[in-house]
């Protein structure tokens, strides 16, 4: 996983963070409230009069989510305080946003722990909508939008055109093996799984604003179902790289 390069990127995991306290996952509330509690560092901003907070080992990695942050053990707050640091300043104990996070706890009835906290407090910010999750339950593999209505749930698929000429130049360009794990259908089937392969999108069709060109070689990779699936059980999606790490380090 990569370091924060920007405030933006500080900002956009701070609202992911956040929320995650009221996502229809409940794992992903899970998430929030175990994280809001053995946090020690935090970055504390405020969006339309709201408090948010977010433990520097989290917050210090680029997209990160709670899938990411599970997947990927070898996190280190030594590794994301300093580029924290560089982009913030000193992380310091502060009377406000300790009282402000003592509160958020109570109102969750989280116990928080014992240890002595600091923050960077980065003020009021304006924030778009993308960091904001679908709903907690991640869809497959990009078009699908979810609706809650009472118990039911109505799944509805955008029918996003998707370009048969850019599919055949992608499989030209990396042929019709997965390229996270490997997997060849036609090898394992035989004749009927001949030129089967899903083909990914590394920027999601869903966050494109209307028609866009796509490059294959650059824009599109083949991969199998499944990796298909894992790449997108994150929101954002797992990058190709982070996914073939994660498979790389199964026994």
């Amino acid at each position: 996983m990569e370091l924060v390069t920007t405030i933006d990127e500080i900002v956009d995991n701070l609202v992911r963070f956040d929320s995650y306290r009221t996502s229809t996952n409940s794992q992903h509330r899970e998430f929030f409230t175990d994280r809001l509690r053995l946090g020690k560092i935090y970055v504390h901003g405020i969006i339309n009069g709201k408090h948010l907070f977010c433990p520097s080992r989290f917050v210090g990695y680029v997209k990160c989510t709670a899938e990411k942050h599970i997947a990927f053990p070898y996190k280190n707050g030594s590794i994301t305080t300093p580029r924290l640091s560089r982009l913030l300043g000193e992380h310091a104990t502060d009377k406000v946003a300790e009282e402000k996070y003592l509160k958020l706890c109570g109102q969750l009835n989280i116990q928080p722990s014992e240890k002595g906290r600091t923050y960077w407090s980065i003020g009021s910010i304006t924030t778009s909508p993308k960091a904001i999750l679908r709903g907690g339950e991640p869809g497959f593999p990009d078009e699908t939008e979810e609706h809650l209505e009472g118990a039911t749930k109505q799944v509805f698929v955008n029918a996003y055109e998707r370009n048969p000429k850019a599919r055949a130049a992608c499989i030209k360009q990396y042929g019709v093996t997965c390229i996270v794990c490997g997997f060849n259908f036609q090898a394992k089937f035989g004749p009927i799984g001949k030129g089967f392969i899903h083909i990914h999108h590394l920027k999601p069709i869903a966050k494109q604003s209307g028609e866009h060109v796509v490059n294959p070689t650059t824009d599109l990779r083949p991969v199998c179902p499944n990796c298909h699936a894992m790449l997108h059980v994150s929101d954002p999606p797992l990058t190709i790289e982070e996914l073939v790490e994660i498979v790389s380090a199964q026994p």
